[in-house]
């Protein structure tokens, strides 16, 4: 019986990759709208990214729950912010051209991304055609999860039928879209757009200390040059010898 062939995939993240948005982060927002200690940003972001609400006044009441009473004033920022990030996501130069560009080389496209549900929809106005190509988005609000668990990749991997070592991710953070993915197998382009965010990461990596990416670039115009047969090469020379 003949095996079924996995698919090569390539997938993307959202935020800082395809789209840019608020300097702020949602979850910093809050905090600080909220008066909470710095340290809180990271449990709220986890909250914010990791449930589906259906609106803003859902999620004014998680808040209450989980952290502190909100004021009218507080509630009516919230809202404000949940209507902002319905539109905030404006396509960086050449993303979907890029995205487009690997779905013509044989690519199956997913998106894997920490995101909440508002910004996603407005990276869907942004950004049409990436919706349309992409077969497959793992998204934290709708799995539960966030990067740099596998959780999101591994569901992209599987909806899409991929073989890790066929497939690439490509991100702007380290932490959450490089390292997991490096750990489960895939080929990574790491977008330093924001290299003041990631100098911790890119010392690590030129010291040795952390796997490297197969490929950086400082913005994602930069794969529309980029001979992407280098990573079917690649693959066919790590397995040349296999079955012989």
């Amino acid at each position: 019986m003949q095996r079924h062939k996995l698919q090569k995939a390539v997938f993307f993240d959202i935020g800082s990759t395809l789209v840019e948005g608020p300097e702020i982060s949602p979850a910093k927002y809050i905090t600080r709208l909220l008066g909470l200690p710095a340290g809180e940003s990271s449990r709220l972001g986890q909250l914010i990214m990791c449930r589906e609400f259906k609106g803003w006044e859902e999620l004014c009441c998680t808040l209450e729950e989980s952290f502190c009473p909100l004021t009218g004033q507080q509630a009516d920022e919230i809202a404000l912010l949940w209507e902002d990030q319905e539109t905030a996501a404006s396509e960086i130069n050449e993303a979907t051209a890029v995205v487009t560009r690997f779905a013509g080389e044989g690519y199956h496209v997913g998106l894997v991304s920490n995101i909440w549900a508002p910004y996603y929809r407005s990276f869907l106005n942004a950004c049409p055609e990436i919706a349309r190509v992409s077969g497959c988005a793992a998204l934290s609000f709708q799995e539960g999860k966030k990067k740099p668990s596998f959780a999101l990749l591994k569901k992209g991997l599987s909806v899409l039928e991929a073989d890790p070592q066929r497939s690439i991710m490509i991100g702007d953070t380290y932490i959450e879209d490089i390292l997991p993915a490096i750990e489960l197998g895939l080929k990574t382009i790491w977008v330093l757009c924001r290299p003041e965010r990631e100098k911790r990461a890119a010392e690590q990596v030129q010291k040795g200390n952390w796997p490297p990416p197969d490929l950086t670039v400082s913005r994602i115009g930069e794969l529309l040059k980029t001979d992407l047969a280098l990573f079917d090469r690649h693959y066919a020379g790590e397995h040349e010898h296999v079955g012989s």
